[in-house]
This record gives C-alpha cells, sequence and structure tokens, in this order.
C-alpha cells in the first residue's frame, strides 16, 4: 500500500473512532464535525480511485 493510501486509511479509522467517541458522549457538535471529515476523505479516497473498504478492513482487524 502506498503512502498516499496508507495515510488516509489511517485518518479515516481514526475520524471513525473519534466520531463513536463523540457519539457515545451524546456530543451532537463533534459528531457533525466527524461525520463531515468522514464525507471528506471517503470524497478524497474515490477521486483517487483509492478503495478504502479493503484497507479499513485491515485496520480494524490490526486494531
Amino acid at each position: 500500500m502506498s503512502e498516499f493510501m496508507t495515510t488516509l486509511h489511517l485518518r479515516i479509522y481514526d475520524a471513525v473512532r473519534a466520531l463513536r467517541r463523540a457519539h457515545a458522549r451524546g456530543d451532537e457538535d463533534l459528531c457533525l464535525v466527524q461525520a463531515g471529515e468522514i464525507e471528506d476523505l471517503v470524497e478524497i479516497a474515490a477521486r483517487h480511485g483509492v478503495d478504502i473498504d479493503s484497507g479499513y478492513r485491515e485496520l480494524v482487524h490490526a486494531a
């Protein structure tokens, strides 16, 4: 996996984890911010033809 793809997968993974934490705390504003970041990262991945599903699964199983 290239450095760009690895970084993108890690940023998505971190953003999803942050979204889950914000949701668990009931912080709706932070949930909206994190959801927006995830949307932006997914759009970047799509624009560059990065398969985020497979890389994300690898990160989840490694954690």
